[in-house]
């Protein structure tokens, strides 16, 4: 038997399981007894230990070190770190010196180029200290960018769909990509910019949904696919590119 963390709640309908950084969670309702969650592990246990697997032989994780790679609305690009006198974060291409084959055209690589002010530079003595400074920059960066682009999104979509939140709070979760509560309150997680524009799409309609629906019922996934027909893709897309999408602490 397969060990996993348990986590009960009162309003789950559903039980769900879930692959991450080698750890099984199991996420149900308060009523289905332990029992039945061991059978469900382990009718489910090819499939976990084949999940497991893929994490531990490929960590993806970006450890925020020169050259490692993380995700931009879906796309892979490469960090390039260095030093100048103002901090920021901005994107280039890299143009490689190789050309292509029967083409004059030549091959680039997006870098997401994260410069740390002189001044801060010449205190990171130790490499995981200019990691962290990275990680934090990058963290800025991608919050900064998602207030625009996630809240454009939602203001469009909110119009088409006909659900309005009373409030928006963009922050970094640990373990969800939104939220709505009963005050119509809706948060989105700024990691979502690591994912593309129609995953963006899926959340900002799955917790409007929630608005009609606090619940994950029939009712609330029908209406989820009237607004999102293409849903299911979105989370498959999240669940293939899981390992990338979380951002841990530099050791």
């Amino acid at each position: 038997m397969l060990e996993y963390k348990l986590i009960r709640s009162k309003r789950r309908k559903t039980l769900v399981l879930q692959v991450r950084h080698g750890q099984v969670t199991v996420r149900a309702p308060h009523y289905v007894t332990t029992d039945f969650i061991d059978v469900f592990i382990q009718e489910k246990s090819t499939w976990l230990r084949t999940k497991l697997a893929e994490q531990q032989e490929t960590p993806k994780c970006c450890n925020f070190s020169q050259n490692s790679n993380l995700l931009y609305l879906g796309e892979e690009v490469t960090l390039n770190i260095t030093s100048a006198k103002k901090a920021g974060v901005f994107f280039s291409c890299d143009t490689s010196s190789e050309i292509e084959k029967d083409s004059d055209q030549q091959s680039r690589t997006k870098q997401l180029n994260v410069a740390i002010s002189e001044k801060v530079n010449a205190k990171l003595v130790v490499p995981s200290e200019k990691s962290r400074q990275v990680k934090k920059q990058l963290e800025s960066y991608f919050k900064q960018q998602a207030e625009q682009l996630i809240i454009e999104r939602l203001e469009l979509i909110s119009k088409r769909v006909s659900l309005k939140p009373t409030m928006i709070n963009i922050r970094q979760y640990r373990a969800r990509w939104g939220s709505c509560n009963n005050k119509g309150e809706v948060s989105f997680n700024y990691l979502l910019m690591m994912t593309p524009t129609f995953v963006i799409d899926y959340v900002i309609v799955h917790e409007l949904c929630h608005l009609e629906h606090l619940n994950h019922s029939k009712d609330f996934w029908q209406l989820v696919e009237n607004f999102c027909p293409n849903y299911q893709l979105a989370k498959r897309w999240l669940s293939d590119y899981q390992s990338q999408l979380h951002w841990l602490q530099p050791n």
